[in-house]
């Protein structure tokens, strides 16, 4: 008898897809899509290969419990961060114009557009080329953008300016078709500065400048740490135990490139693709690991301790600073959860341009940074930007928030982020203005960590909570996170408490800590010190005088855009 058809898995399928067309030359057949609207997009192409071109459909508002909206998200590829005034200003152009006024700055130096029209994106594209930007690769199975230091090649403590490997292996990574079909996204990061302020603990390959002395013109050396990732099975970083030269760096990223796209053992399960699986689940060891890289690249790399990481420290850049080039200066903006308008880009753009040296830098805390400013010049450029709700200065919560896009815009987000971030800083700057300690507070709306909140002081990942009028906006806490030397994940404390009493808990968490902690100690090291159990109880304890009872659609102002 003949057995009836096997029916082909979502894994099967979606590898299928990958394999019979490689969407980075697909352009021509999807402008003709884009232009018939969106109900002319083919399934595959609008659920899969859109990706590749840095779109996703938009979520109707209702995240998780939603569908799709006939809008896209689209991100904009910027490797290092490193864009010049003029193509920030043509950035801004496109939100004005196509994207209601609005965009996100996201955790890997992108920028991220909403509200896109299918029938307007090849319009988008050829504004974005003509500046020289693209969105290739800023989604998908593919190199994901590159990060790097924003401050490379002024800033004063660096060890080294990375920013030309990051432009080199990003290249390398883009030409031709060799890696357009991985196993799953991928994301690289090459850093010369002292703080690692792109984040390589939680990156598939990274790059990080061995110290040296100042003045010292011997050779440059990388240490490399793989498989970093968070997302529901968070990792930290491998480090390997040799030291990579300045001219390796582009040729052992595409020998693990190489060796990540071949391994089929990752292809069965989209859970667990990332580099990272290798060594949680398949046993790898750093040894097996190099072993393959260097037969791939034909000869052994140098061996040695792997390089030390940093102190725990703000890696956002805030603030004014001299630059290496004396008489200069950068200034480092705060741009609350990532969340922009139009006019403010428009704004930095104006400000680069017109008091600075016509070139801007996107950070990974979501920041912006404006470099190459004459010490004349910085007073006006700062009141330029103060008018547009963009300071230089910051308070604690301020500084240290970030947020993933939430339910407003994202299909996978169980909760409302962006506003419910900026309700929460004012919040806790409100009942605590001259809090002095450092501490970061990272949202997101679904298990997936794109707001990262695995290595946060206080992490919060959304949940739905049960009350008496039906489900609410909710939070579980973690707590004790961070990256840089005495690097830890966080750790579930607390579970569903309703967005409406955090602020209310974590003041007493953070009194907790300002009376409690030993001198010189930081919030990971406290916590660890504490114990969750005991923090727990902090955070179960309401302060006497309770704020007024308000409504959850009140407390956090949903499609709240500016």
């Amino acid at each position: 008898m003949t057995q009836p058809p096997v029916a082909e898995t979502l894994i099967q399928r979606h590898e299928r897809i990958k394999r019979e067309q490689n969407p980075w030359e697909e352009l021509p057949r999807l402008f003709t899509a884009f232009r018939s609207g969106i109900g002319a997009i083919g399934r595959a192409d609008i659920g899969t290969r859109l990706r590749w071109w840095g779109l996703y459909t938009q979520g109707d508002g209702e995240g998780a419990f939603g569908g799709a909206a006939p809008y896209f998200m689209m991100r904009v590829r910027i490797p290092n961060g490193l864009l010049t005034a003029a193509q920030l200003s043509t950035v801004a152009g496109i939100s004005r114009r196509w994207g209601r006024g609005l965009a996100d700055v996201t955790v890997r130096q992108n920028i991220q557009l909403h509200w896109i029209d299918s029938e307007n994106i090849p319009d988008i594209f050829h504004t974005l080329w003509e500046a020289g930007l693209t969105t290739q690769s800023a989604c998908g199975d593919d190199p994901r953008n590159l990060t790097g230091c924003p401050l490379a090649g002024f800033d004063p403590t660096e060890y080294v300016d990375a920013s030309p490997l990051t432009t080199a292996t990003n290249k390398m990574l883009l030409a031709g078709s060799d890696f357009y079909n991985l196993p799953r996204k991928y994301k690289v990061c090459i850093v010369g500065c002292r703080q690692w302020c792109p984040n390589p603990e939680i990156n598939d390959v990274a790059f990080t400048a061995f110290p040296r002395a100042a003045g010292d013109e011997g050779p440059v050396w990388f240490g490399l740490r793989i498989g970093g990732g968070l997302s529901n099975t968070p990792f930290l970083a491998v480090p390997m135990p040799v030291k990579v030269a300045w001219d390796e760096v582009v040729p052992v990223t595409r020998a693990i490139t190489e060796l990540f796209r071949d391994s089929q053992e990752l292809r069965q399960n989209r859970g667990h693709a990332r580099l990272k699986f290798l060594f949680i689940r398949h046993k790898w060891t750093a040894e097996k690991f190099l072993a393959e890289t260097e037969r791939r690249l034909g000869y052994e790399l140098h061996r040695s301790e792997p390089d030390p990481p940093p102190p725990p420290v703000f890696r956002d850049h805030l603030g004014v600073h001299q630059q290496k080039q004396p008489g200069l200066y950068y200034v480092g903006l705060s741009v609350l959860r990532g969340r922009v308008n139009a006019d403010q880009l428009d704004a930095v753009a104006e400000a680069a341009a017109r008091w600075g040296g016509g070139e801007v830098r996107t950070t990974a805390q979501q920041g912006i940074v404006i470099p190459h400013v004459p010490e004349a010049n910085v007073e006006a450029l700062v009141a330029h930007l103060g008018r547009h709700e963009l300071p230089v200065d910051a308070s604690t919560f301020r500084r240290g928030v970030m947020s993933c896009t939430g339910r407003e815009f994202c299909k996978l987000a169980v909760v409302e982020t962006k506003a419910f971030a900026s309700t929460l800083v004012n919040e806790l700057e409100r009942r605590m203005p001259d809090f002095p300690l450092p501490l970061s507070i990272n949202l997101n709306g679904c298990p997936n960590s794109c707001g990262q909140h695995w290595t946060a002081d206080v992490g919060l990942q959304g949940s739905r909570v049960k009350t008496p009028e039906g489900t609410a906006d909710g939070f579980d806490v973690y707590l004790g996170g961070g990256l840089g030397a005495g690097a830890r994940l966080s750790k579930k404390t607390l579970g569903r408490v309703l967005a409406t009493e955090l602020p209310d808990r974590l003041e007493s968490l953070f009194r907790h800590f300002q009376a409690q902690r030993l001198e010189g100690e930081i919030f990971r090291d406290f916590v660890e010190r504490q114990g969750t159990a005991e923090l727990e109880k902090v955070l179960g304890t309401l302060p006497a005088a309770e704020m007024p009872v308000r409504g959850h659609d009140d407390f956090v102002p949903i499609g709240e855009i500016v």
